[in-house]
């Protein structure tokens, strides 16, 4: 008796929407990677199902989406270029920054040049987390929880709505994904959710007047230091090995715990404390006068570096490939077909 969920695999199949199996992949098997749309439309109907929002100005954030999105599900079909997504990405950042979504202190072209590149940063760095089973979707809705749970700041009713929208797709598409996946979000679906913790940012430093000591900028920063911190070594190792910064490689924190023995479900559930740890740092942070706020900020940052410099975060040792290879999809395309069958 055909079941959505398989009617739903044969259209992988047709469509080629798949996650092949590769010398880069982690899983046995072919998984769907349609989770990206389903993603994107639950939390763009959660936005606009709110109806004070038609009261105030939000068309710099959909646009930001749509292109964002659109960007991630090109990507996720045919593949796309490093430098369109960058591009995408940029746009979105352009777009927030005219809705005044924007970085403070800094002003004119300084400031839209530093926002474009924090966009960017976290956009990349939610997508490379997204590697392994449940990271990106756990993480996503940890910080988000943290915005709407933690007293002494303010976000606007956009912000709020969006902190709450990423919240329930977040932990509602963990069914799917949390370890073993049976979904991929793909990059339609990690792009977006890295630009919603982006907007929660910008969003942060509009509402709050950050004049008590500039510390209160890493707020933000801090809660998502996990993953910025994965995504800025990741940069710096395939700079330092020469190579393209679109070829993947299996040296993020999680494959290196994956290679100590590790379980796909302990490295998430260890993720999740950390990032709740981080959480709450970044908390302390914003409440403490400089001085502490100064020392917290710095041992945990120094913390989090040293321990990913010990799990070997900068070596390169391995061949890289590129993201996108024909081949493999053509492979991968044979196995889930098998796997249709054996249903």
């Amino acid at each position: 008796m055909p079941t959505p969920v398989l009617d739903g695999r044969r259209l992988c199949v047709h469509l080629r929407l798949y996650d092949p199996v590769g010398p880069l992949k982690i899983h046995s098997k072919p998984i769907p990677r349609l989770g990206g749309v389903a993603i994107t439309l639950a939390f763009a109907a959660g936005i606009s199902l709110a109806g004070h929002l038609f009261q105030i100005r939000v068309w710099p954030f959909f646009a930001a989406l749509i292109l964002i999105w659109a960007a991630g599900l090109t990507d996720d079909i045919r593949g796309l270029s490093p430098t369109l997504r960058l591009a995408a990405q940029v746009g979105g950042a352009i777009s927030l920054w005219s809705g005044d979504w924007r970085l403070p202190w800094l002003t004119g072209p300084v400031n839209l040049a530093a926002s474009c590149v924090l966009m960017a940063l976290f956009i990349n760095s939610f997508n490379f987390l997204d590697g392994s089973d449940g990271l990106c979707a756990g993480v996503t809705g940890i910080i988000a929880a943290a915005y709407l749970i933690f007293p002494g700041f303010t976000l606007s009713l956009l912000g709020t709505t969006v902190a709450w929208s990423l919240l329930g797709i977040c932990f509602g598409f963990l069914v799917f994904n949390f370890p073993p996946a049976g979904i991929f979000m793909g990059d339609s679906g990690s792009t977006v959710l890295g630009f919603g913790i982006a907007f929660l940012a910008f969003d942060f430093y509009r509402m709050n007047a950050l004049g008590g000591h500039r510390l209160a900028l890493a707020f933000p920063l801090l809660m998502a230091s996990l993953p910025l911190l994965d995504g800025i070594l990741t940069i710096l190792r395939r700079l330092h090995s020469r190579h393209s910064l679109s070829l993947g490689d299996r040296r993020h924190y999680y494959d290196l715990l994956l290679r100590l023995n590790w379980s796909p479900r302990n490295v998430v559930l260890a993720t999740y404390g950390l990032t709740a740890g981080m959480c709450i740092i970044a908390w302390l942070v914003l409440r403490s006068d400089f001085t502490p706020a100064f020392l917290l900020c710095a041992t945990t940052i120094g913390a989090l570096v040293v321990a990913a410099l010990r799990l070997g975060s900068l070596r390169m040792n391995e061949k890289l490939r590129p993201r996108f290879d024909q081949r493999n999809m053509e492979d991968g395309g044979r196995s889930l077909r098998n796997v249709l069958r054996s249903d």
